[in-house]
């Protein structure tokens, strides 16, 4: 694949308003953590410290409901619950299966279990009843907390939830379960001061969505939840005060870890493709109390149906500061429409993933002016700079376990490889609770010494200005006889210039055996025809394209954040014929 440098571009002059992303190369996301509790840190210390100095601030505010929660309510409540659980029998490091689906009782729940000491244990319904049931048998939990939809579930699979000896329902009943109230007063609350542990010790088990192969659950520490939200904070310039609509329930914990006001929009957190944009918007342009929204995170699923209706409609985010958004790659398109909607800011794409986040970062104004035109030409798509904290190697592509750094080859400046990063934002393993646990952490981390490196999983180089790109998931990528490689991202991208502004998306698959494969794309129909392999072969880096075909509708996605395109379901019906 060519590697052609960018041309230097005239930069606009970015809109008066526009946010200044903290790009301190001083910063030591570390120190900061150890600073913050002398070294015993808690993934809710900053909540319980926002309240301290801004009691009075909105942390949550539901629009479906109405309700509301300030600061110094938040903290207090979570220590309340906290000690409700601990009377109800949970203990410090127990393993605790969450399920519940609304914003604030989400930030409470987990917030509260940080505060006892407990491990919350995160997976997502939407990844289907066979992989929810398998996750759980692999983590054994203790106890599960959730809604009573959840508490059947235990008794549907009951083998799958064998290990739970306290079923604890939130705020209603069911039979077998114990009433965990999150409001109100109880005369057997008490002070419950803060479970303290080294920095290092389990706080959370993220659940991976699966979409790129079987879910794994990803170990987070106290220091590194912290250092993820301080990270964040600082790479983005968020201040407190500022309002952040949340469309995905586990980013609403860093919003108000960051002391701002996380507002949930009236949507389905489990399908953000079918958001109603007006919603968003309303949520957006009305924020709470009079200070409309200057934040805000979503799937690109979202911001795509919402960036065209804002465009057709003519409408402006005004005060909106940053948009971010995260899950599958961001096309430039979507970077261009969602900018003429924000006068007054810009649209981030943090690159990582549930194992590391941020790795780098890049606003939509320098993609718009300065790789964009690179993309549509089969460069790949440019992440940015590399977040401070965080060092990234690129690899020779391999597929197997690769023990230790020295067993890894290293390539140079434009030279595609294997994304690796380590960082205090970094995991450094998955939970091994399972032999399949076990197996992910041998493919997918790299000793050096006391240091972790995390294997992304994504084939990619650094450009001779020091930036990321990204070419496509490892495992996308299609060898053909002769040692031809093509990568999805960078051939998607050069299709869909043949129908850019239709909303039509490609898709690159492998069919057969790997080194010796046809190389296939797929191209949403709908009612638009599909440009013919005589038009897609002449293309910069698409002369291997074996084979093109129309996809009725919209292609199969994941279900987290309805963006990632589940090419091993396209791949299967190509191998149909």
């Amino acid at each position: 694949m060519p590697m052609a440098e960018p041309r230097p571009s005239k930069q606009k002059a970015p809109p008066p308003a526009a946010p200044a992303v903290r790009d301190d190369d001083d910063v030591d996301v570390r120190q900061i953590v150890e600073a913050v509790s002398h070294g015993q840190p808690n993934a809710c210390d900053l909540i319980h410290e926002v309240a301290r100095k801004a009691p009075d601030v909105v942390a949550t505010f539901d629009r479906r409901t109405g309700a509301r929660q300030s600061f110094g309510g938040l903290s207090t409540t979570i220590a309340k619950v906290a000690c409700r659980l601990k009377n109800l029998g949970l203990r410090p490091r127990d393993r605790v299966a969450v399920f519940v689906g609304d914003g604030p009782r989400f930030v409470v729940v987990v917030n509260a279990l940080f505060h006892l000491g407990a491990v919350p244990v995160l997976i997502d319904p939407g990844m289907g009843l066979d992989n929810l049931a398998s996750c759980v048998r692999e983590q054994r939990p203790r106890a599960l907390l959730g809604i009573a939809r959840a508490q059947a579930l235990r008794w549907v699979r009951r083998e799958a939830f064998r290990s739970v000896e306290l079923a604890i329902v939130v705020d209603g009943w069911f039979p077998g379960a114990v009433t965990l109230r999150l409001d109100g007063d109880d005369q057997a609350d008490s002070y419950l001061p803060m479970n303290r542990q080294a920095s290092t010790e389990p706080a959370a088990v993220l659940y991976t969505s699966g979409s790129t192969g079987a879910p794994k659950g990803v170990l987070y520490t106290h220091g590194m939840l912290m250092a993820q939200a301080i990270a964040i904070r600082d790479l983005f310039g968020i201040d407190r005060g500022d309002v952040d609509v949340c469309c995905f329930l586990p980013f609403a914990l860093f919003s108000v870890a960051m002391g701002t006001t996380a507002v949930f929009p009236d949507m389905d957190f489990r399908a953000p493709a079918k958001a109603k944009p007006e919603r968003i918007f309303a949520a957006l342009a009305e924020g709470v109390d009079g200070r409309p929204a200057t934040s805000a995170f979503a799937s690109p699923a979202l911001w795509e149906p919402f960036s065209r209706w804002a465009e057709t409609t003519g409408t402006k985010l005004h005060g909106v500061k940053r948009v971010l958004t995260a899950g599958a790659p961001v096309r430039p398109q979507l970077h261009e429409r969602l900018l003429r909607a924000l006068p007054d800011g810009d649209v981030f794409t943090p690159y990582g993933a549930t194992e590391a986040l941020p790795v780098a970062f890049m606003g939509g104004r320098a993609v718009v002016d300065e790789t964009a035109a690179l993309t549509r030409r089969g460069q790949g798509t440019c992440v940015g700079r590399v977040a401070p904290g965080v060092t990234v190697k690129i690899i020779a592509l391999h597929d197997e376990p690769i023990a230790t750094l020295f067993d890894a080859k290293e390539l140079g400046p434009g030279e595609l490889g294997e994304i690796i990063v380590r960082g205090a934002c970094v995991t450094r393993a998955y939970d091994e609770t399972s032999d399949r646990a076990k197996e992910a952490n041998a493919r997918s981390k790299i000793k050096d010494g006391g240091d972790v490196w995390h294997r992304m999983g994504d084939a990619g180089y650094v450009d001779a200005q020091g930036r990321l790109w990204f070419c496509g998931r490892k495992s996308h990528r299609v060898e053909k006889e002769g040692g031809v490689v093509l990568h999805s991202v960078t051939v998607e991208a050069v299709v869909e210039t043949l129908v850019e502004g239709t909303g039509q998306r490609a898709a690159l698959v492998g069919v057969g055996e790997r080194g010796k494969q046809r190389a296939v794309v797929f191209v949403e129909s709908g009612e638009r025809p599909v440009p013919s392999l005589e038009a897609v072969r002449p293309l910069p880096g698409c002369g291997a394209v074996d084979e093109v075909h129309s996809f009725p509708g919209s292609f199969p996605v994941d279900k987290r954040h309805n963006a990632k395109i589940e090419r091993e379901r396209l791949a299967a019906l190509a191998l149909k014929g």
